[in-house]
């Protein structure tokens, strides 16, 4: 599957309006000098019930005071949406101490979790907001939403440089230099490719460099192997990527640690993990083994067993 970053539309949510419009500057041009007299558009703070309420300005100076004060990080830029009519008992200001509150003290328990639950990768720029499963930011050269639709990983694309992967937490798992992405099925590995160069490397989704992207084709082969193509020559590789073998011959794998190779005209053999050939290129199809044998055919039609150890029997 291969992954492109997109822009979705932004419904308002607690996360949002922390991470709107810009409140990092403190002066007269940013921000009220009086608590009546907010100059800014809104914030909003979700309920208990998960509902939104919405206020409009003038309670921005509340709310910027509020988000400051209580530990928000105010180069996030929050929005603002519009007020309701009600709770007609509490002062425009008073809204925007609660929702300037509410605001940091959401930030401040996801720096906790990043904090608690941080690897040894660089973190990207922004906030992962739950109720809407997406990181945002407000960095320059990004999209300022990036979904993660479901998934632990998320790819996220900068422009003039590319692309990348990040988790929950911000890790950039895969640096932003990628024209493209892939996710393997198991999620146990993420191709890249090199635009400038059309080649393709491959990344453990712990976001360890498996494999350079200098080759024509790069993939996880049985959950236990990687198999890349350069030039012409096959190469099977550990999940380190340390390489076991190479060959000219087409790879595929047999499981167990066995590898079908193919030579013309449609004929298969076998080989072990150090790239020995254990039997000869003389079936017809391949499968894959199972308890230590399988089943294979050659030219006249007579199904043979194939055992791991290289024995092969002719089925009566």
């Amino acid at each position: 599957m291969t992954a492109t970053a997109s822009l979705p539309s932004i419904r308002p949510t607690l996360l949002r309006w922390m991470l709107g419009a810009a409140i990092a500057t403190m002066g007269a041009a940013a921000f009220a000098q009086s608590a009546e007299d907010g100059l800014q558009d809104a914030v909003g703070v979700v309920e208990e019930d998960g509902s939104v309420t919405a206020y409009s300005d003038p309670f921005c100076a509340g709310f910027a005071e509020s988000f400051k004060k209580n530990g928000g990080d105010t180069s996030l830029m929050p929005e603002c949406p519009e007020e309701p009519v009600a709770p007609m008992s509490m002062s425009p200001h008073a809204k925007g101490e609660r929702a300037g509150l509410a605001s940091a003290m959401a930030y401040v328990d996801f720096r906790k979790h990043q904090k608690a639950n941080r690897k040894d990768l660089p973190l990207l720029p922004g906030f992962y907001d739950k109720s809407q499963d997406a990181w945002i930011m407000r960095e320059d050269g990004y999209y300022p939403f990036t979904s993660f639709d479901g998934d632990p990983y998320a790819v996220i694309s900068k422009e003039d440089a590319g692309m990348g992967v990040i988790d929950r937490l911000g890790h950039i798992l895969v640096p932003l230099e990628y024209s493209q992405i892939g996710f393997e099925s198991t999620r146990q590995v993420i191709s890249v490719r090199d635009g400038e160069r059309d080649k393709v490397g491959l990344y453990s989704i712990q976001g360890e460099q498996l494999v350079k992207p200098r080759y024509d084709a790069a993939e996880l082969i049985d959950g236990k192997h990687l198999l890349t193509l350069r030039d012409g020559v096959y190469e099977v590789l550990d999940l380190k990527g340390k390489a076991l073998f190479s060959t000219r011959k087409p790879i595929s794998p047999a499981g167990e640690d066995r590898f079908w190779f193919m030579e013309a005209p449609q004929r298969h053999g076998i080989m072990d993990a150090q790239g020995k050939v254990i039997v000869k290129p003389e079936f017809t199809y391949t499968s894959g083994f199972q308890d230590g044998k399988l089943v294979s055919q050659k030219e006249g039609g007579e199904n043979y067993v194939i055992y791991r150890d290289g024995k092969v029997v002719r089925q009566p």
